[in-house]
C-alpha cells in the first residue's frame, strides 16, 4: 500500500516538474521543433528598422488589396493579388522576428499611412492603375533603401539581415513588373491624371 502510495506521489511529482521545466523560460527548444529560434532582443536600430518594414507591408497590403473593385484591368488585378500575397508573406517574417524578441506587431496603420491609403479610395479604371503602378515603383524611397541596406549589412541578427534581403529583392521584383505594365495599354492614356513616373 505504502509502495503504491509513494509511487503514484512521485509519479505526479515528476509530472509537475515536467510541467515546471516546459514553463521555464530558459528551457530548450523540444527534440520535435529543432529549427525553433532562440529568443534574443533587438538593438533599437534593428527594432527601429522592423517597425519600418512592417508599416510598409501594411501600407502596400491595404492599397494593392483596393484593386479587386477599383481597377478593370485583370492584369493589374492580378499583379496587385501577388502584391499583396508577397508583403503578407513578409510580414509573417517581420512578426515571426518581433515574437522571437518579445514584441509585437501592429495591424493599425498610423495616420499619415491611412491618410495615403484613403487618397486611392476616389480612383477606379485607369487612373486606379496608374497610380497604384507608380505607387508600387515609388515605395523604394531613398530613406527605405538606406535602411534595408544597412540592415542587410550590418543588422544586428542573422533574421534581420535575412529580412532586409528578402524584402529588397521583392520590391525589385515588384518595381520591375509595375514598369512592364505601365507600358500595357490597359494603362496607358490620360497622362494628365498622374504626371509621376
Amino acid at each position: 500500500m505504502r509502495a503504491t502510495a509513494r509511487f503514484a506521489a512521485f509519479a505526479s511529482l515528476s509530472l509537475f516538474a515536467g510541467l515546471a521545466a516546459c514553463n521555464a523560460p530558459d528551457a530548450p527548444p523540444a527534440p520535435a521543433l529543432p529549427s525553433a529560434a532562440s529568443t534574443y532582443t533587438l538593438s533599437t536600430a534593428d527594432a527601429a528598422f522592423l517597425q519600418q518594414v512592417d508599416g510598409m507591408d501594411l501600407t502596400q497590403i491595404s492599397i494593392a488589396s483596393l484593386a479587386a473593385t477599383h481597377s478593370n484591368s485583370d492584369v493589374v488585378k492580378a499583379f496587385a493579388s501577388t502584391v499583396v500575397s508577397d508583403h503578407t508573406t513578409n510580414r509573417k517574417a517581420v512578426a515571426k522576428i518581433a515574437t522571437d524578441s518579445h514584441l509585437t506587431v501592429t495591424d493599425k496603420l498610423n495616420a499619415g499611412d491611412e491618410e495615403h491609403v484613403a487618397s486611392f479610395g476616389h480612383l477606379y479604371g485607369t487612373s486606379f492603375d496608374r497610380v497604384f503602378l507608380s505607387e508600387i515603383k515609388s515605395v523604394q524611397t531613398p530613406a527605405l533603401t538606406n535602411a534595408l541596406t544597412t540592415a542587410t549589412q550590418s543588422g544586428g541578427t542573422a533574421d534581420i539581415k535575412t529580412l532586409a534581403g528578402d524584402t529588397t529583392k521583392m520590391l525589385k521584383d515588384h518595381t520591375t513588373r509595375a514598369n512592364d505594365l505601365s507600358g500595357a495599354k490597359t494603362v496607358k492614356g490620360h497622362h494628365h491624371h498622374f504626371g509621376r513616373h
